[in-house]
């Protein structure tokens, strides 16, 4: 029998991006301390100290960009290699670059008045110092960027993982009542239920599909929109809708899927318990560059005293928010009282960019 192996979805990257800016910096820096440590290590002062810092730190940069540039160009070719070919091929690369830079130097530092009494010493002898120094710095530094890369994919799997396994856990749910809603209208209403079967499609078609974890706003309103239609023609005149969004905000991007569930909240634990006549408000507003949604709706007389709704929903809005924004999004329920009586709301602040899970950028 054949043993079916999982495909990766993301296909890791054996090789850190050298070619990314930040890495190339990261590069440069350690470049410049080797180049630093190297010149206090000597004898000169003054004036010949700094023009010895300058020449050992063109030397050295050169060979990181160099070194940069090589591993960048053999990202594409030897990422699919056996991870230990690809880490010792990367650092004999940068070894024989190093060789064939140190005997180029030499060269010129023979034709020019580089330094006084340099070179001092043989070309082989020149060019095997600097070999087995660069041998010995490349392969402490590969071993850090390796680590720091492999740290850095774990954590993006990581976060990938929990939110896809977080948003997983809303799917259920909303299916559950929205099943529940067609079985109640197949019967009385077939063509009102045949309607609702094409909104849940759309629900899911959109939930489902491996995309951005963040969305335009105006593409989460329509999946309320959606929603709102299913449940309108389940329970008809009860429900009412209020909107208030701007134009301007529906460009906004929100993760997916996250004023649904306040909607949906807002529909079962408020409007469908009332005797009469419900009112949902939708708004939202643009304050102090964030954007602010906020969902109200009547609460019923057995939680006007203190109910909460549905907590699983919300506390998996609030998770998904933390891996997305971090501290910087905000969540928050309530009751208030208004013209009409007590009503529950939910709020929802989030900043203009959401923090970005993919942390291969960073330092």
């Amino acid at each position: 029998m054949e043993r079916i192996k999982p495909k990766l979805v993301v296909e890791p990257n054996l090789i850190p991006d050298f070619c990314r800016g930040r890495m190339v910096f990261s590069v440069a820096l350690a470049m410049e301390l080797v180049a630093l440590t190297l010149t206090l290590l000597g004898s000169k002062h003054g004036e010949a100290l700094l023009y010895f810092l300058a020449l050992v730190s063109l030397y050295l940069q050169w060979i990181g960009l160099c070194g940069a540039t090589a591993l960048c160009w053999s990202r594409r070719w030897l990422n699919r290699a056996n991870p230990q070919l690809v880490f010792f091929s990367c650092w004999a690369i940068l070894v024989l670059m190093v060789m064939a830079i140190s005997a180029a130097a030499y060269s010129v530092a023979t034709l020019l008045p580089v330094l006084p009494n340099f070179p001092s010493e043989p070309q082989a002898e020149f060019v095997f110092r600097n070999t087995s120094v660069a041998a010995i710095v490349s392969l402490l530094l590969l071993r850090y960027f390796w680590s720091r890369n492999d740290w850095q994919q774990q954590v993006r799997a990581e976060g990938e993982s929990r939110y896809q396994a977080l948003n997983a856990r809303i799917q259920p749910h909303f299916l559950f009542n929205s099943l529940n809603s067609i079985a109640a209208m197949i019967a009385i209403k077939p063509t009102e239920a045949e309607n609702m079967v094409v909104d849940l499609s759309d629900l899911f078609r959109a939930s489902m599909e491996k995309r951005s974890q963040v969305a335009a706003l105006s593409e989460e309103i329509a999946l309320v929109q959606a929603y709102l239609r299913i449940e309108k023609a389940r329970l008809g005149d009860k429900l009412n809708v209020h909107w208030d969004v701007p134009d301007e905000l529906l460009v906004w991007s929100v993760p997916k899927l996250v004023v649904q569930p306040l909607v949906e909240n807002a529909v079962h634990h408020g409007v469908s318990k009332l005797l009469g006549a419900g009112v949902i408000s939708i708004r939202a507003r643009e304050i102090s560059n964030r954007l602010v949604v906020e969902v109200e709706n009547p609460a019923p007389p057995e939680e006007a005293a203190g109910g909460h709704g549905n907590r699983i929903a919300v506390d998996n809005i609030a998770q998904r928010l933390q891996l997305i924004y971090g501290d910087s999004a905000l969540l928050e329920l309530g009751r208030d009282r208004s013209v009409a009586g007590i009503i529950y709301r939910a709020r929802l602040s989030l900043p203009l960019t959401p923090r970005k899970l993919e942390t291969g950028d960073s330092a």
